[in-house]
């Protein structure tokens, strides 16, 4: 026991010098290695700092030649994009400007044709302005020209309505009243059945011209009064000439023509009894539009008379035709039972010639066979079969 104890406190305490000896030495090693870590953290410290700088350097220098590079492409592509812009623009403005171009010449020409056009046509209205005025002096100065004008008128009238003049209507038709008076109608309407309508025109226009030309009510109110005076006294002269009674196949009104249509409209308007008055003296007033419409109902009628006599002469025609064609059937028939019985007296008369009993044709052979020899020969088809 007390060995035991010598024994393991001897080897404590070897242990004990031994670790003191070892931890001197360790303490020494460990004081190196701190020195020496040092000395490479230092070192590190300092590769660190070089490294960064020169990857500073490194980066600013990357960066300023990529700057460089960047602007040179930059610049490049600039000049590459303004030339395709250029070719583009100019692909998308050199069609238009030429549109353009055409445009604004078309647009002065045609400004320059319609500035022309409008020049002529103010000229045009001035000459026209002008010729109507002169014509309206004329016509309101000269009671003649203005019966010879409503005349022109009616006569362009009936040209239009299709009429055909000597037959459908004669102009200045002569005729005498039963005085003896020799009577001239404008015009005589011919309608199917030889039934007839005398046309007389009749102008009134000095004083219509006045009132349309008047300035104050009073002047108006005058100058309107003497147009419709004007009117009916045409009225009453057409009246008397009795048309209706001398003119042959005439219905009983006759037609009064008036060929300005603000000269009867003023008049039929401002006298409300005097189409009846009229009327009542076997006078219908008619303007330009209602004659045309009278003149077109006795075209249709024409052209329905046309029609019928046409049918008629087509019915007549078939008419006289059938009738040949049975007369022709008879005829025929007639020919036919002429050529049967022909027939039968042909076979008849050959029988008796060379094919019945005792025919001519075998006689007179025969005698050829008692020495009678003519120089004559009968023709094959008529000689006996035994000598054919």
């Amino acid at each position: 026991m007390t060995l035991f104890l010598v024994t393991l406190l001897a080897l404590a305490a070897g242990f004990a010098a031994g670790w003191l000896a070892g931890r001197s030495k360790l303490s020494a090693a460990l004081g190196e290695c701190r020195s020496a870590l040092a000395a490479a953290q230092a070192r590190l410290e300092t590769e660190r700092e070089h490294s960064r700088r020169e990857r500073e350097a490194a980066a600013d220098a990357l960066r300023a030649e990529f700057k460089a590079v960047a602007h040179d492409l930059s610049q490049t592509e600039a000049g590459h994009l303004r030339d395709l812009h250029a070719q583009q623009l100019h692909a998308l403005l050199d069609p238009l400007g030429r549109n353009i171009e055409a445009f604004r010449q078309q647009y002065v020409a045609g400004t320059a044709a319609a500035n022309q056009h409008i020049d002529d046509l103010i000229a045009q209205t001035a000459k026209v302005g002008h010729e109507a005025s002169a014509l309206s002096r004329a016509l309101r100065a000269n009671t003649k020209m203005q019966g010879d004008w409503g005349e022109a008128v009616l006569h362009n009238i009936l040209e239009a309505s299709g009429l055909t003049p000597g037959r459908d209507f004669i102009v200045q038709a002569r005729t005498r009243d039963t005085e003896g008076r020799e009577l001239i109608p404008d015009v005589v309407v011919r309608f199917p059945g030889d039934r007839a309508v005398v046309v007389d025109s009749k102008v009134s226009l000095t004083a219509f011209t006045a009132y349309t030309a008047a300035d104050d009510a009073d002047s108006r109110k005058r100058f309107l009064r003497e147009h419709l005076d004007s009117v009916r006294r045409h009225v009453d002269e057409l009246s008397a000439k009795h048309y209706e009674r001398v003119v042959e196949g005439a219905i009983g009104y006759v037609l009064m023509f008036i060929p300005n249509e603000a000269a009867y409209l003023a008049a039929v308007e401002n006298d409300a009894h005097l189409a009846t008055d009229a009327y009542r003296k076997h006078v219908i007033l008619l303007n330009p539009t209602n004659l045309l419409m009278a003149l077109q109902l006795a075209y249709n009628l024409w052209q329905t008379e046309l029609q019928s006599r046409n049918v008629k002469e087509i019915y007549d025609s078939a008419e006289k035709l059938y009738a040949k064609f049975v007369n022709f059937s008879r005829n025929f028939t007639k020919i036919g039972e002429s050529i049967r019985r022909l027939d039968e007296t042909y076979h008849d008369a050959y029988k008796q010639l060379a094919t019945g009993n005792g025919n001519i044709v075998r006689q007179l052979e025969g005698w050829r066979k008692k020495g009678f020899n003519p120089t004559a020969q009968l023709p094959d088809g008529l000689r006996p079969e035994d000598e054919a």
